[in-house]
């Protein structure tokens, strides 16, 4: 179905450009120092430990810790360059996106294109060195990929379908719940005589990109028994719900949930209108309209899905695994505007935009993380027999990432802070003693110092620290050397002189 309006078509264009032109530059503006999981990415994909055996302890798949590396190999290991991989994988989401949506129209792909470049959440994962900007860019190409295969069954199309199923695989394990969603389309859309001879050789294409994940299934049952999300309860539907819509809105103030509310509410629009507004009137159906009723069921059923695991395995959730149903969203909500009348799709498109960037911007210019200025501090006044310690180990990576002084180092539960030991995580923390994990750094210290570094609000961990922390008062003299500031993650350092 196309929807077209007068006039649309040939005033977006260059407004549109320029979107796009800000919105990929937006996705390599990141100065701020990486935080944990940032640093965790580099070292795991840098470091000297085998990426299988690195990752039985992070608990995710490999694709990206393995392109990562290769890029760091090429290109340098410096926050831009690293950085920069995901803005490059954000970048390429945007023509994947608006081909996928041009099957809806080309005022739907024009809107589903502007509303990419703006979005605070594209934005925001194309500049963090993690996995959810690729994990948007195969999940959309997935999407065209078997679109495309499903109207023309034929090899090259399948292998398309093969390979975005075994890249979706092995970049992040909530493209399970996308995949199973896309099996149950393609079985419902087969039932039909006509249709299913189709979907009698997608299935199998979706299968042998799933055979690729075979090699890693012995990783993928260490990590089944040993690890999970420590760091947060069980996700509830209606977390899965608020988490999502603040997530596509870009933050959980103010302004992210009003962009969260208005992208929500076209898609709302983008699913059951007819079609275009005539003569200032919209037209909506009590049902899903049925130009979109597959991307509907792509984005519900992954997303539910996923919510229904993460209640059955007490997982946790958090926005960026919504990135499996993100491309969906934002073809519903361009939809949603594409299908308003010339003024108000203007006006719309415009706040959206301007909401975006403005959210973007004000996110870009927010320090993530204490852990670069915790570490020049220590560079600048430590001793060659000084100690430091990190509670909970988990701020130790931001901080080991710009350490240069070669001092020994230790992390409560365990490990030297450079990279997160998650297997049975919270059970380490509780059979680890923490009055003798302080007199065994305070001993290794000798004459030197110890440089204490610690956070609050981790699950489970803070009392331990409260009580390493004292312990350390106890005997030894405390100066705090770096203040606790209210940052996304923030970390303060006491050091403790030679008694």
């Amino acid at each position: 179905m196309t929807t077209r309006s007068g006039g649309f078509a040939g005033l977006v264009p260059a407004a549109a450009a320029l979107a796009v032109a800000v919105g990929v530059i937006l996705r390599f503006v990141a100065p701020s120092p990486l935080w944990l999981d940032e640093a965790l990415s580099v070292h795991i994909a840098t470091g000297d430990v085998g990426l299988a055996d690195a990752l039985r302890r992070d608990g995710h798949p490999g694709l990206y810790y393995l392109l990562l590396g290769w890029w760091a190999d090429l290109v340098g290991e410096s926050d831009g360059a690293t950085r920069a991989l995901s803005g490059i994988f954000g970048i390429l989401t945007l023509p994947v996106l608006w081909m996928a949506a041009r099957r809806h129209g080309r005022d739907v792909a024009t809107a589903t294109l502007v509303l990419a470049a703006s979005s605070p959440y594209l934005i925001r994962y194309a500049t963090e060195v993690r996995m959810y900007a690729l994990l948007v860019l195969v999940i959309a190409a997935g999407w065209l990929a078997l679109e495309t295969a499903w109207a023309n069954p034929r090899p090259v199309p399948l292998l398309g379908v093969a390979a975005t199923t075994a890249a979706a695989l092995h970049t992040h394990y909530w493209s399970l719940y996308a995949i199973a969603a896309a099996g149950l389309i393609v079985v419902w859309a087969g039932r039909e005589n006509t249709s299913r001879p189709v979907a009698l050789r997608i299935l199998p294409a979706m299968g042998l990109g799933g055979l690729t994940f075979v090699p890693w299934l012995p990783v993928l049952t260490d990590q089944l028994r040993d690890t999970g999300t420590p760091w947060a309860d069980r996700a509830r539907p209606t977390e899965v719900f608020i988490e999502t819509l603040q997530g596509i809105g870009g933050n959980n103030r103010f302004e992210g949930e009003t962009l969260g509310v208005l992208l929500a509410l076209l898609a709302v629009v983008g699913i059951v209108a007819i079609g275009t507004a005539r003569d200032g009137v919209l037209q909506l159906h009590g049902r899903v309209a049925a130009p979109v009723r597959l991307p509907t069921a792509a984005a519900a059923l992954s997303l539910g899905i996923g919510a229904a695991a993460a209640i059955a395995t007490a997982g946790a959730f958090e926005a960026r695994y919504a990135a499996i149903a993100i491309p969906f969203l934002l073809l519903l909500a361009g939809r949603g505007a594409a299908v308003l009348d010339r003024r108000a799709k203007l006006v719309v498109l415009c706040l959206v935009v301007l909401f975006g960037f403005a959210i973007s911007i004000d996110e870009a210019r927010r320090t993530r993380s204490q852990g670069q200025q915790v570490a020049a501090t220590i560079d600048a006044g430590a001793d060659a027999a000084d100690v430091v310690i990190f509670c909970p180990d988990q701020v130790g990576p931001a901080t080991t990432h710009y350490l240069t002084a070669d001092l020994k180092r230790v992390a409560f539960p365990s490990g030297d802070g450079y990279t997160i030991d998650w297997r049975n995580y919270l059970e380490q923390a509780a059979s680890t003693d923490p009055v003798a994990f302080a007199e065994q750094a305070m001993a290794a210290a000798h004459s030197g110092a110890v440089w204490f570094v610690t956070g609050i609000g981790y699950r489970g961990l803070d009392p331990a620290c409260a009580t390493v922390q004292a312990h350390l008062a106890s005997v030894r003299p405390a100066e705090q050397v770096v203040g606790l500031t209210d940052l996304f993650e923030g970390m303060y350092a006491i050091r403790y002189a030679p008694s």
